[in-house]
């Protein structure tokens, strides 16, 4: 999302909304220009679940970031915390003003709001903020429990609700586990409605998964955006013994911790990153790669990681990425590897294999 974004806009025109309030924003934060809201507030908590966008907001403050989290950087009167917002809520305030950006999941702008409603004070001020094809056009539904509700703004396809918080509300049920069983391997996993596929076993991991049943474990293994974290348990159920899980989302982080320890994969390393960027080489990456951001279709993060992969792998190593049919990814591939094979293939998604010549 480009740093003068429509919801940003429409944010800023109402800025004197947040003027000396105990302000927490939080949710679906992919412009980092959001983190100037905060100037002007009495207090401010900024919960954010994209390890790129926290990344620039800390440069934002003159701090700079490591891969672990959740994390909690402390400036004058603001903290910016990269958690999910389960871990985030030991170190956020109370408040008087909550502002949501809303997710394309509404069952994820719940949990936020009905996580973060013991940070509120009695006639908090709650907001909601997105874009019309998001939700945010008919946001002002999750709002009514809470109490009074208005809309403030619409603009650039974009619109700012607001509730007072009068009424007590439960309009939240967590997620249920599920119980998986790829290439025979029985897996009980963790579930977030913030992590990609909820409810089982998306096709296409899937496939990446039974790509990978033969393989004869070798070296470091790497499970790139690894939302709930099946990819990495398989590898390491498979008797890879040197797994690193990564994503950009604290949530998906989170999730994988949970998923490692639930079914006695503790040794896998789990941490953030931005696709490739900082990490070390490995012999194998397996990656089901994203290909939305916020609602926003783009293949672009991965076409660059395609082209980076080369030098992440070492000399032998090897890359299995599965991706939509039609995203059309074989051909960057090919400008960037020496072999490039389709190992299985449907009407919806391929498995590619990639390695360079050995030399």
């Amino acid at each position: 999302m480009a740093a003068n974004s429509p919801v940003f806009e429409l944010l800023q025109r109402n800025e004197e909304e947040f003027v000396g309030r105990d302000l927490i924003i939080a949710g679906d934060i992919l412009d980092p220009m959001v983190f100037s809201l905060v100037k002007r507030a009495h207090s401010a908590t900024v919960i954010v679940d994209n390890y790129v966008v926290c990344k620039k907001m800390a440069a934002m403050i003159g701090k700079s970031m490591d891969d672990s989290c959740p994390q909690v950087i402390e400036y004058k009167h603001v903290k910016l915390i990269f958690a999910d917002v389960k871990s985030a809520l030991s170190h956020t305030n109370e408040a008087d003003t909550l502002l949501l950006l809303l997710s394309k999941s509404k069952q994820q702008t719940l949990k936020l709001l009905n996580t973060l409603k013991s940070k509120l004070k009695k006639e908090a001020l709650v907001y909601t903020a997105g874009s019309n094809d998001g939700g945010a056009k008919s946001a002002d539904s999750l709002l009514k429990p809470l109490g009074f509700v208005k809309k403030v703004d619409l603009a650039r396809k974009c619109t700012l609700f607001k509730a007072i918080y009068e009424n007590d509300f439960n309009t939240y049920k967590g997620v249920q586990d599920i119980k998986v069983n790829p290439i025979n391997i029985p897996l009980t996993l963790h579930q977030d409605s913030a992590v990609f596929s909820q409810g089982k076993l998306d096709n296409g991991t899937a496939m990446l998964i039974e790509s990978l049943k033969d393989l004869t474990p070798f070296g470091s293994a790497l499970d790139l955006g690894c939302g709930c974290g099946v990819v990495g348990l398989v590898l390491s159920k498979l008797g890879f013994k040197n797994v690193t899980s990564t994503d950009v989302s604290a949530a998906a982080i989170e999730l994988t911790k949970e998923n490692a320890k639930l079914n006695g994969c503790d040794s896998i390393k789990v941490k953030a990153s931005d696709m490739l960027t900082d990490l070390d080489r490995f012999d194998l990456i397996a990656v089901n790669p994203p290909f939305h951001v916020g609602v926003t279709t783009t293949t672009a993060p991965t076409v660059n990681m395609i082209i980076e992969a080369k030098d992440h792998l070492t000399k032998n190593g090897v890359m299995y990425l599965v991706a939509n049919a039609h995203l059309g990814y074989e051909k960057v591939l090919l400008e960037n590897f020496d072999y490039v094979q389709i190992v299985s293939s449907s009407t919806t998604f391929i498995v590619y294999k990639a390695r360079m010549e050995e030399k």
